[in-house]
């Protein structure tokens, strides 16, 4: 049995090598060696998330589940106009988001490997503004602002923060199906909290939390008995962002994308409570030729509309989710040690490696939304 298992992964390997050379090849023009050869020291190439503000970009990087058992990294902002580098946090950065003109982050405490803190930037400096401690395997993952007030999910507990700064807790009802990132979104109205998973050619989909009650709900639709029937399966579909729906108060967008194998597949959703609608999906042909879908890997809200990027291109879909713009992808360049560019007006595409860690995507597009773009 055991020369069977050795075969069988030596033959999977040999599968993925050859997969991700020749489809990196033709989809990724831009992850060649001459691309490769300077990194950001604090960030590596493994960026998870970026916010433009003020004149910076903010980037956070993630190591994937790491020594202290998160998803943290450091937190580099670069000077759009001048290239200049500041180094905010080596480590222990777990998520950031921008709430109007204001910058929030999420990171461990240094001093103590239970103790977290919610800080703002405020004067060239982070102002702590919410800490709270979280034991044993109930690690926060992610950050979400609603009308300035941060609320912090973690593995166990949803924690909202009250006027007074301390937090009012939730216990939750289920487990999340944790994977190389997550997005995170909550409609303009209502009491839910929905949450994306990408965990590669494992799947991830996508579940929704009750703030309430703390009850986790999967959120699926699976239109056969198929393997990997969709339009979203958990099992089969990582979903690669999440933003609140722009035109329907109660609802969410959300992206599906993984290149694996040859194989191509993603699409864009609607979902309204349990009810999941396709809202785009463009069609690809593999190398094989056969039909495939773009898989999109970054879904971001817009001063109108919102954007989504594949592989391939760059789209900017209006509030009614119509698609108005498509953008090839533009050529990414050095920048003050990462790779970007910002040849498409309203946001910056950069360069990582994080969907390389479950996939044999190659490197692959992160969207960053400017402020004030209009169509």
């Amino acid at each position: 049995m055991k020369p069977l298992v050795k075969a069988w992964k030596a033959r999977r390997i040999a599968l993925m090598l050859l997969s991700l050379s020749a489809f990196t090849a033709s989809a990724h023009p831009d992850s060649s060696d001459s691309q490769s050869s300077s990194t950001d020291p604090v960030l590596g190439e493994r960026i998870a998330k970026g916010v433009a503000l003020k004149g910076r970009l903010w980037l956070r990087g993630t190591m994937g589940k790491n020594a202290r058992g998160d998803r943290s990294g450091g937190l580099v902002s670069v000077g759009l106009a001048d290239q200049s580098r500041k180094v905010h946090f080596e480590v222990g950065t777990l998520d950031l988001e921008k709430d109007g003109d204001d910058l929030w982050v999420l990171r461990r405490s240094a001093s103590s490997q239970q103790k977290f803190i919610v800080s703002i930037w405020k004067k060239d400096a982070f102002e702590d503004v919410g800490r709270f401690e979280s034991a044993g395997s109930d690690v926060p993952f992610a950050l979400l602002l609603s009308g300035g007030i941060p609320t912090v999910v973690s593995e166990r507990t949803v924690r909202v923060m009250s006027p007074d700064h301390s937090w009012r807790s939730v216990s939750l009802k289920g487990n999340f199906r944790l994977g190389v990132q997550a997005a995170i979104a909550k409609p303009r109205v209502g009491g839910s909290i929905y949450v994306g998973m990408n965990m590669g050619e494992w799947g991830g989909g996508l579940q929704r939390v009750d703030t309430t009650t703390g009850e986790i709900t999967k959120v699926e639709r699976r239109d056969d008995k198929g393997l990997c029937s969709g339009p979203l399966n958990s099992d089969c579909d990582p979903v690669t962002g999440v933003i609140a729906d722009p035109q329907n108060s109660d609802c969410v967008l959300a992206t599906v994308g993984l290149v694996h194998l040859f194989r191509s597949d993603g699409r864009l959703l609607r979902v309204c409570g349990d009810r999941v609608t396709l809202v785009s999906e463009e069609q690809t042909k593999g190398n094989s030729g056969s039909k495939q879908t773009e898989a999109f890997y970054g879904l971001v809200p817009a001063d109108s509309g919102f954007w989504a990027i594949t592989w391939r291109a760059v789209y900017h879909f209006g509030p009614d989710g119509k698609q108005d713009k498509q953008y090839p992808i533009p050529k990414l360049k050095p920048f003050s040690g990462i790779h970007l560019s910002r040849e498409i007006p309203g946001v910056i595409v950069v360069r990582t490696d994080v969907n390389w860690a479950v996939s044999t995507s190659g490197y692959t597009p992160l969207l960053v939304p400017l402020d004030n773009f209009q169509p």
